[in-house]
């Protein structure tokens, strides 16, 4: 007795056990056949005057659909009876289960069947009774199904009773508990899957039921993290939602900023705005008194609206004093310190197109007057033709006046470096 004892609570610790452990999906499919190998612990009817004791049993079955299995069964098994006398059960049966959520990993099942039992009496006369067989029991999956079949733990509860025997008063009941291994294959039907929120995660998977429909899930049927404005970084970390479509974006999920200016680069006209400058919404820089000069090149930052500015942003009516070009001595050739000079008045030209220019070239009184003319006319043609070149469209001309125009004293070298210059003139 202390043996079915400990049998019983092997075969049920068993099942527990396999019901809550693993990651299997629901077992055999429709239509496939199993076979099922399981070891028996038996309680014999008092009439029967014979110890309770362990068995096995064979079956072999078919998975009609989703809720209905049919099998036939082999068992055996062997008891001892009064002094040295042993009794010996075999038999056969036939028994439909009707088996609940197939779809699931634990499918719970119960059954109804007949069977034909032989009594074996060593020593005695052997006889046999048709006998109805009954229980309830757990299939319960190992192991994902796949094309080759299935695998299941088998654990059953049941009886055997008996319609009549040799004496008609005499029907005995006996009890058994069961522990198998079945193994289904073919079949061509599928299992069910339930995937009760349609995230396309089967339940028995879905660590998160009721995920609203339409929503990306990963594979343990939980929301993914979401990104509204599909810059590639999702909500949880994106400190900047609603980027434009198509911005490239930093980790923190915020527009590309290339030169620092606050203006993300898809909305940047100005994108090499110095740093430091203030820009406006279209991150170019601000020119606060509309002169054409934005504010960290304007010298000048109020000029009066409609003044006419230098490149500098600083007014110039009728004269534009290129103050620091310079010729080689007594040479028409342009230093290269002239250049950066040159190149501020082309741009200055290039604001005012409908500008009438003369260029015109001064010198000291060093020198003879016709020299001086002379002189100052070739640095002029050479200031203009470095405009021309540069594409500078206005009309221009140029003349020198040699000494005839000093704006200091000759008498002293300062006042002969102010009057040795070259003057752009507005004639309109």
């Amino acid at each position: 007795m202390k043996r079915i004892g400990t049998l019983v609570v092997a075969i049920w610790a068993t099942a527990i056990s396999a019901a809550f452990t693993g990651t299997a999906f629901a077992g055999a499919a429709e239509g496939s056949w199993y076979i099922a190998p399981q070891v028996d612990a038996l309680w014999l009817d008092d009439d029967r005057v014979a110890d309770d004791d362990a068995g096995v049993t064979l079956v072999i079955g078919r998975t009609l659909n989703a809720n209905w299995d049919a099998e036939i069964s082999l068992f055996g098994s062997e008891h001892n009876g009064v002094g040295d006398s042993r009794l010996e059960l075999q038999g056969f049966g036939l028994s439909a289960n009707r088996v609940f959520y197939r779809e699931g990993r634990v499918n719970p099942y119960f059954s109804i069947g007949i069977a034909q039992v032989n009594n074996i009496l060593k020593p005695g006369e052997d006889d046999d009774h048709l006998t109805a067989l009954y229980g309830v029991g757990l299939l319960i999956s190992l192991g994902e199904e796949r094309d080759d079949g299935a695998m299941q733990l088998r654990a059953n509860v049941g009886g055997r009773r008996a319609f009549s025997t040799g004496d008609d008063e005499v029907k005995p009941i006996d009890y058994v508990a069961g522990l198998g291994i079945q193994y289904s294959w073919g079949g061509s039907g599928t299992r069910r899957v339930v995937d009760s929120d349609g995230d396309g995660v089967a339940d028995e998977l879905d660590k998160c039921p009721g995920t609203p429909a339409g929503t990306p899930v990963d594979t343990s049927g939980c929301p993914l993290p979401q990104d509204d404005d599909g810059d590639g970084v999702t909500n949880d970390i994106d400190k900047c939602p609603g980027t434009p479509a198509g911005a490239k974006v930093d980790a923190s999920g915020c527009e590309l900023d290339g030169d620092g200016d606050g203006v993300g680069d898809s909305r940047d006209q100005c994108p090499n705005t110095p740093a430091g400058a203030k820009v406006d919404e279209k991150g170019c820089e601000l020119d606060s008194d509309g002169d054409g000069i934005v504010d960290s090149q304007d010298k000048c930052p109020d000029t009066p609206k409609g003044e006419r500015v230098d490149n500098t942003g600083c007014p110039f009516n009728k004269e534009l004093l290129l103050q620091g070009v310079k010729f080689e001595t007594n040479s028409a050739d342009l230093l290269p310190e002239s250049l950066p000079v040159l190149d501020n008045a082309r741009a200055t030209l290039k604001r005012y197109p409908e500008l009438k220019v003369e260029v015109a070239g001064h010198t000291d009184s060093r020198g003879s007057d016709a020299y001086n003319l002379q002189l100052s006319g070739r640095r002029a043609e050479a200031v203009l033709k470095y405009l021309q070149d540069g594409g500078v469209t206005n009309t221009m001309s140029s003349r020198g006046y040699g000494e005839r125009q000093p704006i200091a004293s000759n008498n002293t070298e300062e006042g002969r470096l102010q009057n040795r210059r070259v003057v752009l003139r507005a004639l309109n």
